[in-house]
């Protein structure tokens, strides 16, 4: 009986649910999705302090409301900002697209679709772009977005603010034969015959730099020193400024000829690893030179500077690498090649390649300080901040360093990205002479600054263009009205009738 009416109450039960469930009663509905909240719109007013270094004003912003700006910088895969001269080179990350855009106003001085292969400079030291076009044919453009050269003949090479045109099939391993050194419109300053120094064997010796069979043997310094005083030894163009190209004869000789057209390829001076001042041991591998560039000298004040001083001082920068040896570095004098200094280097760096073109990658240069920040292969540093003048090692990262990665300088200021496992990516201002941290909880990231003092600051998700400080802003404009008048000074023959 029990169990007969547990079954009656579990029958009822089933169509009392039965019952529930066809009266029509919906179900409750999923609750619906939240509505995604748009972002903030971007900021246009910059907050909190400008970084050191950065003492202007906002000129304006390039994203969201209120900016006029290139559809570039909306590009999916962003962009690449660098700058050059008094403009920012704005580069696309997805495809070979660029902008150059004039700082100061914003306005588009050149624009195109081109292969960006780097920075050069031309004869006076400015900034060059060099460029490649959809047909392979290279080109170089001034920071005005001027085509500053383009090849005259298949084959040549662009090389400081000249050209260079080499032997037809030339090699680093048969590097002989006729060059002519032209001027950007392609007009001849100098044509010569690069000979072997012995018939008998045209080889100069390995192209990478590296020690052949006979490495070991001691060089004869006064074979080597008669033949660095040689004006008829001659050898490949490999840098270039005002009047003067510098020829590599493949003997670790570097000789210095003018272009004058008064005395085109006369000998200037000339620099062998045989000098004894430089100091290089003479049982080692005979090293081979490499040009790390030309740097002007900081420039004293303008009260007083001498008027009489018509060509502002120079050096080029050499790199003497041996292997397993601490490299040195030697500093010359561009107008009489006079050994300002050396320096031994905090360890062995790679040796160079014979005929390597001037300029060597990572190089960071202050010119208000004459500091140059040197990338280190080995040794006691990984980066060393030296003084041009002086030619001292003004301080340099060591190994618990190694997170700061330096990106430019300006100003007598090195900004770089420091990384570490607590703080994360923040960037650094250093001091150019000292490497004393000036700032390091930046409100904004310094992106680019040109020579002229013009800046881009990134700051929550928005870039601002400040301009220079006011008294830099007066020095420059005063520079640019004198420019102009002497430009437009009529010509004291006109008057002469």
């Amino acid at each position: 009986m029990r169990s007969s009416r547990v079954l009656q109450a579990l029958t009822c039960g089933l169509a009392a649910l039965l019952v529930a469930g066809c009266t029509g009663d919906p179900e409750p509905e999923p609750p619906a999705p939240a509505q995604e909240e748009e972002p903030p719109p971007i900021p246009t007013e910059f907050e909190g302090e400008a970084p050191p270094g950065i003492e202007g004003e906002v000129l304006r912003h390039l994203h969201g409301d209120g900016a006029d700006s290139h559809d570039i910088l909306d590009d999916p895969l962003g962009v690449r900002i660098s700058p050059v001269g008094g403009a920012f080179l704005i580069s696309s990350g997805g495809e070979d697209r660029h902008l150059l855009q004039d700082a100061a106003t914003g306005d588009t001085l050149w624009e195109g679709e081109a292969r960006f292969r780097g920075f050069d400079t031309d004869t006076e030291g400015a900034s060059v772009l060099l460029m490649t076009d959809a047909d392979d044919t290279p080109f170089v453009l001034d920071a005005d977005g001027d085509r500053l050269w383009e090849p005259a003949e298949e084959g040549d090479l662009y090389l400081d603010g000249l050209a260079v045109r080499r032997p037809a099939e030339w090699s680093a391993e048969e590097p002989h034969g006729d060059f002519s050194v032209l001027d950007p419109e392609g007009e001849e300053l100098w044509s010569y015959t690069f000979d072997p120094e012995d018939p008998e064997s045209e080889d100069p010796g390995p192209a990478d730099g590296g020690a052949d069979d006979d490495a070991d043997e001691e060089t004869d310094p006064e074979e080597t020193e008669a033949s660095a005083d040689d004006p008829e030894r001659l050898g490949v163009p490999v840098a270039a400024w005002d009047d003067t190209v510098l020829l590599d004869s493949g003997d670790s000789v570097l000789r210095a000829h003018s272009l004058d057209p008064d005395d085109a390829g006369e000998l200037l001076w000339s620099v062998a690893a045989s000098d004894e001042e430089l100091g290089l041991p003479a049982t080692a591998p005979t090293p081979v030179p490499q040009i790390l560039g030309v740097f002007p000298a900081p420039q004293p004040d303008s009260e007083s500077e001498s008027e009489e001083d018509e060509d502002d001082p120079a050096t080029v920068l050499l790199r003497w690498a041996q292997p397993e040896a601490p490299s040195v570095l030697s500093a010359h004098d561009t107008v009489d090649g006079e050994q300002l200094w050396t320096l031994e280097e905090a360890g062995t760096n790679p040796v160079s390649r014979h005929f390597d073109e001037a300029g060597y990658p990572g190089l960071l240069h202050d010119p208000d300080t004459g500091t140059l920040l040197l990338s280190q292969a080995s040794g006691e540093a990984t980066m060393v901040a030296v003084d041009l003048v002086e030619g001292e090692v003004r301080w340099g990262l060591e190994e618990d360093d190694g997170s700061i990665s330096p990106a430019f300088a300006h100003g007598g200021l090195v900004y770089g990205d420091s990384r570490s496992n607590e703080d994360g990516d923040l960037q650094l201002v250093l001091d150019a002479e000292t490497m004393d941290v000036v700032g390091d909880e930046l409100s904004a990231y310094v992106e680019a600054i040109t020579d002229t003092g013009h800046a881009i600051l990134v700051q929550d998700r928005q870039r601002f263009v400040f301009g220079p400080a006011p008294e830099d802003l007066e020095a420059t404009e005063d520079a640019q009205d004198g420019d102009a008048e002497d430009s437009e000074s009529p010509d004291p023959s006109d008057d002469a009738s």
